[in-house]
C-alpha cells in the first residue's frame, strides 16, 4: 500500500491547490511524521501506515485523526470524521476486529463500512483518481443539513400555497437564493471528537445533495464551515 502512495498524494495536492475537493480544507494534503510507539494494539495493516508511513493527516474524507491523540472508544478507535459530526471507527476488540464501522448513532446508524484500514484507504483514493463521489454511509434525508432545506422549503411553499415538492423552476430558484453563506450550521452532539456546540462540516451525501443544488440557485458555501475533530487542533 505504501509504495507509491507519496507521489499520488502529491499529485492530489498539485491538482487542487486551493483545497476545493471535499474534505481537503481540514486536511489540505498535509502528512503528519510517523510515530515510534503506539498505545494501542493496532491491526496490522493500520500499524504499517502510522509508523512507516504519517500518523495521520491527509487521508479518507475530513482527514485521518493523528493515532496518538485519538481517543479509544469503548472497542475501536476513531480514525476519521466522515461529516456531519459521523466517525469512521477502526474496530480493535471481537470479531469485527479490523473492520472500519461508521458510527454515526445520532441518527441511529453504526455499522460496518469497509472490512479494514486499507480498503477504507484505497477506496478514497480510487475514488479521488477517478473523480468519483465519496460514499455517504448514510440515506439521504437522515442528516441536519437535509433537514433544515426541506423544512425551509416546505415553509416557502406554504407562504406561495404550493403543495409539497411544487416549488420548482423559478420559484426554487428564488427561495434557494434567499439562503446567503453560511446560513445552515450543523453542530456536533454527543461525539467524542467534538465539543458541544461545535461547527462540524458536511458529510458526503449532505455535500452531493447541495452540490445539485447549486446550479438550481443554492450557494455553496451556503453550509457554515466546520472546525477541526478535537485532537486535529
Amino acid at each position: 500500500m505504501i509504495a507509491g502512495l507519496r507521489e499520488i498524494l502529491a499529485a492530489f495536492a498539485a491538482s487542487d491547490p486551493a483545497c476545493k475537493r471535499f474534505g481537503a480544507a481540514q486536511h489540505r494534503y498535509q502528512l503528519l511524521p510517523p510515530i515510534n510507539r503506539v498505545e494501542h494494539e493496532l491491526p496490522a495493516d493500520y500499524l504499517e501506515y502510522v509508523t512507516r508511513f504519517s500518523a495521520g493527516g491527509v487521508g479518507p474524507y475530513y482527514g485521518l485523526i493523528p493515532v496518538d491523540r485519538a481517543p479509544r472508544l469503548e472497542r475501536g478507535l476513531p480514525i476519521a470524521h466522515l461529516g456531519c459530526g459521523y466517525l469512521a471507527v477502526l474496530v480493535l476488540e471481537g470479531a469485527a476486529a479490523g473492520q472500519v464501522w461508521i458510527d454515526a448513532h445520532a441518527i441511529g446508524v453504526v455499522a460496518p463500512i469497509r472490512p479494514s484500514f486499507i480498503a477504507f484507504y484505497l477506496d478514497w483514493v480510487d475514488r479521488l483518481v477517478h473523480n468519483k463521489w465519496l460514499d455517504g454511509f448514510v440515506e439521504p434525508g437522515r442528516c441536519a443539513v437535509t433537514a433544515a432545506l426541506t423544512g425551509f422549503l416546505a415553509l416557502r411553499e406554504d407562504a406561495l400555497g404550493l403543495a409539497p415538492g411544487a416549488l420548482i423552476g423559478e420559484a426554487l430558484r428564488e427561495a434557494l437564493g434567499e439562503l446567503g453563506a453560511g446560513a445552515i450550521e450543523v453542530t456536533a452532539a454527543d461525539s467524542p471528537l467534538f465539543a458541544p456546540g461545535d461547527r462540524v462540516d458536511p458529510c458526503a451525501t449532505c455535500a452531493r445533495a447541495l452540490h445539485g443544488l447549486v446550479e438550481q440557485g443554492l450557494r455553496a458555501d451556503v453550509v457554515a464551515a466546520g472546525v477541526p475533530p478535537l485532537p486535529c487542533r
